[in-house]
Formats: C-alpha cells, structure tokens, sequence
C-alpha cells in the first residue's frame, strides 16, 4: 500500500469509520466503542506508542493492524512478536537479535525484529509478559532509538513505530517488581482500551450473526439464523474469551447443527464441551467432513492449535482427525496463504 492511498484512507476514516476496510473489520453498534474507534486515525498518524488494554479476544491484534494500515508507515513492514513464553535470551534474540556464538546454539548471525521492522511498525502482543531483564533493551529503544544485538558492542539506530498490547494489569505488575515502571510510561504514551464483549449489548448477536453466516458459508450448511431461546442464551452468556470465543460457539453450532435454526443445545460453551462429548459418547460422530476440516486447517493457516481451540478439542484430536481423513498437514500448510504465515512467524 502506497503512503498516497494511506493517507486517503486516514482522511475517509476520520469522517467515518465504515470507509476504513481495516475499522470495518471490527464490527459494533456499541457507541462508546464506535467513538473509540473514530479516534483510531488521529492515533495513526503520529510515530507515539501506543498501549492497547483489553481482556484477551476483545481484538487488540484487530486494533493494531488498523493502527498500522492508517498510519503513514503503512507501505512498510507490519511485524508480530507474542511475549508470552519468553525466556531472557530468547526475547533478546527475537527482539534486538544476536551475533554468532553469543550463546549456547547461537550458530549464525541473526536479526531482531526491531532490525527486520526498520521504517515499519512492530506489534508486540502479550508485552507483560516480557522478562523483567529485556526491558532495560526495550526502554532504550523507546528513548533513544537504539538496538544493540546479543554479543554485539555497537549500537544501532532503528526507526520503528511501536504497538503494543496487553490482557494484563500492568500496574499491579509494576508494584511487584514485575514492570518496569519507565517502559510503562514511554509505551503508554497513548493508550486504547477494548471493551468486553459483555459489555457491548447488542454486538453479542450482531457478531454472532456475522460470524454464522461466514461459518456456514466456509462449510456450506444450511444454517440461517438462530431460535429465539438460541438468542437468549447468547446474550445472557457472559463470554469470559469474548469475540474469540463467540466465534468458536458459533462455529461449532454450525458445524453440527442439524436443523436451519441454531437451538439453545447446540451452544456448546468451553467448560461444558468436554463433558458434554464425553457424556455422549460421539466424538467419531461429531467429527468434521474431510473438506470442512481441511478447510479449517487452511483458515487457520496450518495452525492445528488454533483449529484445535475453534472447535474446542485438543490439539491430538486434530491430529487424529487428520490422519483419519487422508489430509496431509504438509499439503495444507504449502498453500500461498499458510506459507506465508508460517514464513512470518519465523
């Protein structure tokens, strides 16, 4: 994307937010979050951090993705960093890279993601999570511009734009020495908070109408709407994964609901849907077709934790299934859109 056609974009999303192929992607009749999402452009258009709080599934990664398409570096590398589960030396070396031999199996010169996002903007997902001892790095890239790789002794000027999300609170983290209470302050120079879905009213069947008409096109079913009592539930639910696990419920129901109308027992909620498989016996039964479970695989982009968590199985299950229905996981994962997301992770 051009910085020409960004910037029209940043100009039809300031005057309303539907114009913005990226905000559109993030649907909701809930006022304040429309108005939250308004400000989205004004937000883009600066080099500021910016910290995006929300409980996981309230779409920060959705946020951050539209932060970057509005924003003058949208012609420039838009990189993903989870920190969760991060050691010391591994965030360093995904962060500001490593030269050879700086550690035990550091067997060539590697970049960084700060390096390989140079004039692009990174996202850093999970970024409570990041080890205590990195972030002395980060607050030097935050004041200073500067990168320095493991086993290197010369800094190196960066120009990045920096995103960054978190489910966590991250002053009770400070207070136990978990933060750094100066990364905090440069990072959440701008801040966005997501509301929970159990907040946003009628978003609840808005998205999940969405979400069942995408579904059952996917897998061709015949699936329009759902009953009354269906809806109910819906919106009594208190959905503790949000969006995420709306989509998850909604796919399921459409998977293996046998009428037009979604009832009120095909809402398969995740305490419940291990039971209540195990209770009826039919896992073989409740199983995918070959296409709709290849299918899933490919949306998912050869990721089977990710198709194990939509159909709320685990991930051997998957792996049963796949080998049960002749798919070759390999296969699937060499298609354009699953190489490319496996080429981007490392």
């Amino acid at each position: 994307m051009s910085q020409d056609v960004a910037a029209k974009g940043r100009l039809s999303a300031a005057g309303d937010t539907r114009q913005s192929p990226y905000i559109s992607r993030i649907l909701t009749q809930h006022p304040p979050f429309r108005q939250l999402l308004s400000r989205l452009p004004l937000l883009a258009v600066t080099d500021l951090p910016v910290l995006i709080m929300g409980e996981p599934g309230t779409g920060k990664e959705l946020v951050a993705e539209a932060l970057w398409a509005l924003s003058p570096r949208a012609g420039q590398p838009f990189l993903r960093l989870n920190c969760a589960n991060l050691g010391g030396d591994l965030a360093a070396s995904e962060l500001f890279g490593h030269l050879k031999g700086s550690f035990t199996g550091a067997d060539r010169t590697r970049a960084g993601k700060f390096q390989a996002a140079h004039r692009g903007t990174l996202f850093l997902d999970e970024v409570g999570e990041l080890p205590p001892a990195v972030q002395p790095r980060l607050l030097r890239v935050l004041e200073q511009g500067e990168i320095e790789p493991l086993g290197g002794d010369r800094p190196r000027r960066v120009d990045v734009r920096l995103l960054a999300a978190t489910n966590r609170n991250l002053p009770q983290l400070i207070a136990q020495g978990r933060f750094r209470q100066d990364v905090f302050d440069r990072l959440a120079v701008l801040v966005v908070e997501l509301p929970p879905l159990r907040e946003r009213g009628e978003d609840v069947l808005l998205l999940a109408r969405h979400f069942l008409r995408e579904e059952a096109r996917r897998y061709r079913r015949r699936v329009e709407d759902f009953s009354a009592a269906a809806q109910r539930r819906l919106q009594e639910y208190p959905w503790p994964g949000n969006v995420r696990e709306l989509r998850n419920v909604v796919t399921r129901a459409v998977l293996f609901s046998s009428t037009p109308l979604i009832q009120e027992s095909d809402l398969l909620f995740a305490p419940s849907w291990g039971a209540t498989w195990a209770r009826s016996g039919q896992e073989g039964a409740a199983r995918p077709g070959r296409q709709e479970l290849e299918e899933l695989i490919r949306q998912e982009r050869g990721n089977v934790s990710a198709a194990a968590r939509r159909l709320g199985v685990c991930t051997r299950t998957i792996y049963r299934w796949l080998k049960t229905a002749g798919i070759d996981l390999n296969r699937v994962r060499s298609t354009p859109e699953a190489a490319a997301f496996q080429a981007q992770r490392h």
